[in-house]
């Protein structure tokens, strides 16, 4: 029915001290029309597409040819349900199961950069919304997470929080959904969690289910480089490992559109996107 990969795991922690945006002046705004006509004119360009189908030897592969596959660590592993019967997957027959007890899966370097514009997803379903803060994505540098999307148990929600800069403690820039509550029920399908940056316009763009809620979006000027690859599953600077289930892997370089979000947002896969 599914196979099951392991291998070590290391995780290093850091504390950083959050600013969240609407506790500073003009740190955010409602989202209005004429914000998101800001966005990149030019098509993102696909650097990772991970369906997380299938993990031969540990390894899911990119659908990008040139792309960099994602290796799975500790106890992840890929669920593939060929039984109708049985429990469906996210999206399609499999996706990357994790225990939250020192599992990921990681790219061998950064599919984006994080100095210019970017997206990044994945649908992601909770195991439970209890009182660990776990990340599904993330960008590390040396010593900062450049990004991370996240379940923060102190909300209850999910959020993106951006490092400003490379060093440990740096201020962060925080976006909360404050709309739509996680869905960890067990037979669910989880919450499609987007994040557009897009660096011409100064915004960081934060969709929950193809949907950009008047709080989630910002201003942000941040542009350092992440030097570490995609983390799936943790934080590889503060831990945080997601227990749960992660599908539908996806970054692109540029900023992709509210259509664009929508249809990755789908409950079919979307190879050609």
């Amino acid at each position: 029915m599914y196979d099951r990969y392991r291998a070590a795991s290391v995780a290093s922690g850091a504390v950083a001290l959050v600013f969240t945006l609407g506790a500073l002046p003009g740190a955010a705004y409602a989202v209005g029309q004429g914000n998101e006509a800001r966005a990149e004119e030019t098509s993102p360009s696909r650097e990772g597409y991970w369906p997380l189908e299938e993990a031969p030897g540990g390894i899911a592969p990119n659908v990008e040819p040139e792309g960099l596959p994602l290796t799975l660590n500790g106890d992840a592993w890929i669920y593939h349900n060929e039984d109708i019967f049985g429990d469906a997957a996210l999206v399609g027959l499999g996706d990357l199961r994790l225990d939250g007890d020192g599992d990921w899966a990681a790219t061998s370097a950064a599919p984006v950069g994080g100095d210019g514009s970017f997206t990044l997803a994945a649908r992601a379903r909770l195991a439970a919304a209890d009182d660990r803060t776990q990340a599904v994505l993330s960008l590390p540098g040396s010593d900062a997470d450049r990004i991370a999307i996240r379940y923060q148990a102190a909300s209850g929600k999910w959020e993106v929080v951006v490092s400003t800069e490379d060093k440990a403690n740096a201020p962060q820039v925080a976006v909360t959904e404050e709309q739509d509550l996680p869905d960890d029920h067990s037979q669910g399908v989880g919450d499609h969690l987007a994040v557009v940056f897009d660096a011409p316009a100064h915004e960081l763009r934060f969709y929950v289910n193809g949907q950009l809620a008047n709080t989630s979006t910002a201003v942000d000027t941040t542009s350092w480089t992440a030097s570490g690859g995609l983390q799936v599953g943790r934080s590889a600077i503060r831990g945080e490992y997601f227990r749960g289930t992660v599908d539908e892997v996806r970054a692109y370089s540029g900023a992709a559109n509210p259509t664009m979000i929508n249809q990755m947002a789908s409950l079919t896969g979307v190879p050609d996107l």
